[in-house]
């Protein structure tokens, strides 16, 4: 995912209107749209208060992948070798919502992965 793109999912499990969400930023309603649109990015102010509205980090708003990798710690994935999974498996907390992420550990369960 994009910036926009994760923008805008970010935005709706939330539940809230571009118009809403840019009112918590201090922005326009249009300046929401042109990020989620990837036709600007927001300065750093900006994306520090995007991602405490909406509950995620501002590397992964980024993409930084690297960033998010260590902050939990290099050596606690052990899908180093397949980048897209990992980058999936990060992505997890901020792409889901808590009920998601219980659905996908009763399933991780069911299929006998009692680590997670």
């Amino acid at each position: 995912m994009n910036f926009g793109e994760k923008l805008v999912s970010l935005r709706k499990k939330h539940r809230l209107t571009q118009k809403q969400l840019a009112e918590k930023i201090g922005v326009t309603p249009s300046t929401v749209s042109k990020y989620e649109n990837d036709n600007h990015k927001p300065p750093i102010f900006i994306l520090a208060k995007l991602a405490d509205e909406l509950g995620t980090t501002t590397d992964f708003l980024l993409d930084d992948v690297a960033g998010l990798r260590e902050k939990n710690s290099v050596n606690a994935f052990p899908l180093i070798g397949n980048p897209e999974l990992e980058k999936w498996y990060l992505e997890l907390p901020y792409s889901y919502s808590e009920e998601e992420l219980l659905l996908l550990k009763r399933i991780s369960e069911a299929l006998g992965n009692k680590n997670v």
